[in-house]
């Protein structure tokens, strides 16, 4: 009984000092002990703190604002720029040129400042596998009062190929800390967030998840945010200070990893994930006969099965997505070039209510079925985790090649490769 008392009782105490506490707040260059630069957002009495990892975009304004926010809630803030450290470019590939030392440093570091506070670690996308990896190397020794938040992130090894099983990094399964997921929702990584959720609780982790409307991935800091889109950027420092009292009750208790040290050792923390394939047609290898039965917009019932005897184009698309417009009218030109084959487009959209798809094709105007998936069973089915992805189907029913990316759909490779089939 003492113990939940005390267990209660720490989790008002943080409910109400996140909640309550507005302090003035400045932002300093520092360095800390591992003798990397950062930036500190100082609260004047701080109840908590959190060591913000950049993404692949590296330090970011708009998180700069977030930070000054959350110091006035009497969070420190602790902004490291690895990228600068190193003279690195903001880009993917810099993410694993940065020794797997100074991830692990860094953690050590912000846990000694301000040791009596909890800390929570913030990162999103491609940062967040990194992340992931140096806390598993931490957690070789038990460590408590961390929690870990995670923004639309990515810990696949490299984004899965058409019809691929999508593959995690295997310290995914071996974190054993409290972890709270802030996903997008117009994004083909939401209708992941249960596969992710029970890979991370394999090693013992506590996941919470939260699922942004109506916005897309990077919502936060897109230069073409939508308004919505804005207005949820503004709550991101209060969403941030959810997930911390959500969290706070979970990182009283001690923790280690699932996995030995020396194991961790051989998974590399500056392992690249594979390049992906370069935008053109693939050959498929992965599931054949793969279901597909869906309304169409125009109220019909499609089932892939009634297109035996023609070739089939299906695409999954969103009409958030720039690339899934831009190759939107070399579609329509496939399709009148095509005109009197035994051929078919069909367009599957990703969740999207009736009106903005009808906006979007009254502005488009398109001339092939837009069918509608509102729960994702097709996206999951069809294993979509890019947008816009593309299927070709022979006219016996078989996947024969597959994409994910924009491409122009009435270019020679394109042509040649659906003639050809057409032709069997």
């Amino acid at each position: 009984m003492r113990g939940l008392k005390y267990l209660l009782s720490r989790r008002l105490f943080v409910f109400m000092a996140l909640s309550l506490v507005t302090i003035s707040a400045n932002a300093a260059q520092n360095t800390l002990e591992t003798g990397i630069a950062y930036q500190l957002f100082e609260a004047k009495q701080p109840v908590a703190k959190i060591l913000w990892f950049p993404s692949e975009q590296g330090v970011l304004p708009e998180e700069e604002a977030v930070a000054t926010s959350l110091s006035k809630k009497g969070v420190d803030v602790i902004i490291p720029n690895l990228f600068d450290q190193y003279f690195l470019p903001n880009v993917p590939s810099s993410l694993f040129k940065v020794p797997s030392k100074d991830w692990v440093d860094l953690i050590h570091a912000a846990q000694n400042f301000h040791p009596q506070l909890p800390l929570f670690i913030v990162t999103s996308n491609l940062a967040s596998a990194q992340v992931v990896k140096a806390l598993v190397s931490v957690q070789q020794s038990e460590i408590s009062n961390v929690g870990l938040i995670l923004v639309n992130p990515n810990l696949y090894t490299k984004t899965p190929e058409l019809g691929e099983k999508a593959n995690y990094w295997p310290e995914t399964a071996q974190l054993n800390l409290p972890v709270y997921i802030v996903q997008a929702e117009l994004s083909p990584w939401r209708w992941q967030l249960a596969n992710l959720q029970k890979t991370l609780m394999t090693g013992g982790s506590d996941v919470f998840l939260q699922l942004q409307e109506n916005v897309r991935d990077r919502y936060y800091f897109r230069p073409d945010a939508l308004a919505i889109e804005k207005q949820a950027a503004k709550q991101l420092p209060q969403e941030l200070l959810v997930a911390m009292q959500r969290l706070a009750p979970y990182m009283l208790e001690k923790r280690a990893s699932a996995l030995p040290v020396q194991v961790a050792q051989k998974n590399s923390l500056l392992e690249q994930p594979k390049k992906k394939s370069e935008n053109s047609i693939q050959t498929y290898q992965g599931n054949q006969h793969l279901p597909l039965r869906l309304l169409g917009l125009n109220g019909k019932k499609y089932d892939i099965k009634q297109y035996k005897g023609k070739v089939v184009l299906l695409n999954f698309w969103a009409s958030w997505c720039p690339p899934c417009v831009h190759e939107m009218p070399s579609m329509a030109r496939l399709k009148t070039k095509m005109k009197g084959e035994p051929f078919e487009i069909l367009a599957v959209n990703l969740a999207e209510g009736k009106p903005a798809i009808k906006a979007f094709t009254q502005a488009h105007p398109v001339n092939f079925p837009i069918l509608l998936d509102p729960k994702g069973s097709a996206v999951q089915a069809w294993k979509v985790f890019a947008y816009p992805s593309t299927y070709i189907l022979d006219k016996k029913g078989q996947i024969r090649y597959a994409l994910f990316g924009g491409f122009e759909w009435d270019s020679p490779e394109a042509l040649q490769k659906i003639q050809a089939l057409l032709n069997e």
